[in-house]
């Protein structure tokens, strides 16, 4: 009994908070770059550019350099200076970037925020590709609905900073990048799914396609934020609104996701990010003043929606294709960064041209509604994101499901009471199902289910079900 005891108290066990570092690095991004406490839109000292606009040019950049470097020095978790380099150089960067601005005039302003934003954008870029190499072999059935929680605290975290007198929201913006590096490096001790794995043929994926899709949703994005001046009008709190609406949304989302577990998180991440964002170009444009801030809400939602599931769904990608994270994450986010920039540029160029028109920035949302619309319904479907965890079927059609699932638990050195679960977990029962039909509390048998999903290498269970159906397990992925 005592060994018992001491067994399943050495069995690795994931402490949920720390996965919660994702959202320090995401309240900096929401500080940074939707208030004025960090960088101002406008500012005397970067004469007739875009401060914001420069920063997010730099931010892509840095993406791209990133993802060259780690050719040579992947996977960056395993290197400890990755983790001083990202949180030190975003906190510095951060610092110094409202110091050009607000104390220092001329080439000596623009110099120093040229060096600032570098900074920051190349440390942010390196954190969140460390975060993604975190998930992607995290060991747990849990990882949608933590990003969605790691989301949610962000909006915690965002709203006391828009609480704050600026020089105090200054300094605070400079530590969330820091403790995120710090929390990052303590997430080390979680455990880690196995690198074996059912193979994922990424030859069936069509990539192309998918990143031109998250390329215009990304367009779209970048040119509705860079046109909301109109609606906004002098609202001060406009943006903080439309950010209170979307962190509740979110919530909402996180909320439903905790009390019923969806077969396909990625699907689950998915199903908002079209028409949320269609139904916020909508209300842009129909809504009487004061109240466009719902569409604004929505439409970040969306694409927020979006963020989450290109880092569950490329990170998931680059372990069972086995290969780097950054050359899937770190690539899908670098085309989403670049469509959000091109959108922002265009936010910015269009309103400057001889026949712009009040009708020309109706026409641009009818537009991005009518793209919207034709990427959900035929070019990036519900159907696409489960085909990315699909494989095909083994020849052992005939097998009975029970066989499956020992083949399987015998591939995956499974415990005796493990492959009981998993034939239950094979018939769709739910974890208060499977304690109640073998004795044991929902605790153990959440742990029972996460210990599975680490042996098979799979990250939910629709992922489960479809290693159970291929009826075997591949071989060592990287390590």
């Amino acid at each position: 009994m005592s060994a018992t005891h001491r067994t399943r108290a050495e069995e690795p066990r994931f402490a949920d908070w720390r996965l919660l570092g994702l959202g320090f690095w995401q309240a900096w991004q929401m500080v940074v770059l939707c208030t004025h406490k960090v960088v101002a839109a406008a500012s005397p000292e970067v004469p007739g550019e875009n401060p914001v606009l420069i920063l997010l040019a730099l931010m892509t950049a840095s993406y791209a350099l990133v993802v060259l470097l780690s050719r040579r020095f992947a996977p960056f978790l395993s290197r400890r200076d990755s983790f001083i380099l990202a949180g030190g150089l975003t906190a510095l960067g951060t610092a110094l970037i409202p110091v050009s601005l607000g104390l220092l005039a001329g080439a000596a302003a623009l110099v120093l925020f040229l060096i600032g934003a570098a900074a920051a954008s190349f440390g942010n870029a390196l954190l969140i590709i460390m975060w993604g190499e975190l998930w992607s072999a995290l060991a747990t059935g849990r990882v949608g609905r933590h990003l969605y929680a790691s989301y949610t605290f962000a909006f915690v975290l965002f709203f006391i900073a828009y609480a704050m007198p600026k020089a105090v929201a200054i300094g605070y913006a400079t530590a969330l990048p820091v403790v995120s590096a710090a929390i990052l490096a303590a997430c080390k001790s979680e455990p880690r799914r196995e690198p074996s794995v059912i193979p994922l043929d990424t030859k069936t994926v069509p990539v192309g396609r998918l990143l031109l899709c998250v390329f215009l949703i990304s367009v779209v994005w970048g040119t509705s934020q860079g046109m909301l001046d109109p609606y906004a009008g002098n609202d001060g709190h406009f943006m903080a609104r439309a950010l209170l609406l979307a962190g509740g949304g979110i919530g909402a989302i996180t909320l439903s996701m905790m009390v019923s577990q969806a077969p396909s998180e990625a699907a689950a991440l998915y199903r908002p990010v079209i028409p949320a964002m269609v139904i916020g170009l909508i209300l842009l444009l129909l809504e009487p003043m004061p109240y466009p801030f719902i569409g604004c809400g929505l439409i970040i939602m969306g694409v927020y929606c979006l963020d989450m599931l290109m880092m569950l769904v490329s990170t998931d990608v680059a372990f069972r294709g086995r290969i780097s994270v950054a050359a899937s994450f770190g690539v899908t986010i670098l085309v989403a960064r670049t469509g959000t920039l091109t959108g922002t540029f265009l936010a910015d160029w269009l309103p400057m041209l001889p026949v712009w028109s009040s009708q020309m920035h109706t026409d641009v949302f009818l537009l991005a509604v009518l793209v919207l619309a034709i990427i959900g319904m035929l070019f990036f479907t519900i159907a696409d994101v489960q085909r990315l965890y699909v494989t095909p079927r083994s020849g052992a059609a005939d097998t009975s499901l029970e066989e499956k699932c020992a083949a399987i638990a015998a591939m995956g050195k499974l415990t005796n009471r493990e492959s009981e679960v998993i034939v239950l977990l094979a018939r769709g029962r739910s974890v208060p199902y499977i304690s109640d039909e073998l004795s044991i509390a929902q605790g153990t048998t959440k742990h029972h289910v996460s210990n599975i999903y680490r042996k098979l290498g799979v990250a939910d269970r629709q992922g489960l079900l479809d290693a159970i159906e291929q009826g075997g397990v591949g071989k060592p992925g990287w390590e």
